[in-house]
């Protein structure tokens, strides 16, 4: 089995010298995907509002899916979740992807090169709980497909 990766291509400010920008996401989906409930980004737009390390926006511009793969699956839009922990200031992100009949399930992991033994759906769901309950990340954004 190829190692599926995927590109995600965000849009460059105007003026910029780079028109866009891109981190590439480690491809996690399992047999059992890792449901993302739809209450985790109404908690995370609410703590935009309030706290300034919070941001929501929309500016994915396109992504792109890296290698072969046995399961074809259609995403209807995609989210980016990145967040730095305040401990050991390390960047670290997930890859949503929305599909009709599961609704939001994670589909990859940044940076790419972490174990994947780290990524069970309890660690997962237990650090996006950090996410929204906790003081213990900064710099948390949320960026949606435009």
């Amino acid at each position: 089995m190829s190692t599926i990766f995927y590109k995600v291509i965000f849009k460059g400010v105007k003026g910029d010298s780079s028109e866009s920008y891109s981190l590439t996401f480690k491809n996690i989906v399992q047999d059992k995907p890792i449901n993302i409930s739809s209450q985790f980004f109404s908690s995370l737009k609410t703590l935009s509002q309030k706290q300034a390390n919070v941001i929501n926006f929309q500016n994915i511009k396109e992504v792109v899916k890296i290698g072969d793969s046995n399961n074809n699956y259609d995403f209807n839009y995609y989210i980016v979740i990145l967040y730095t922990s305040i401990t050991n200031g390390k960047k670290e992100g997930f890859l949503v992807g929305n599909l009709k009949k599961l609704g939001d399930i994670l589909i990859g992991i940044w940076p790419f090169n972490q174990d994947s033994i780290q990524i069970s759906s309890e660690h997962v769901l237990n650090k996006l709980d950090l996410l929204t309950n906790s003081n213990k990340f900064k710099d948390i954004c949320v960026i949606k497909l435009v």
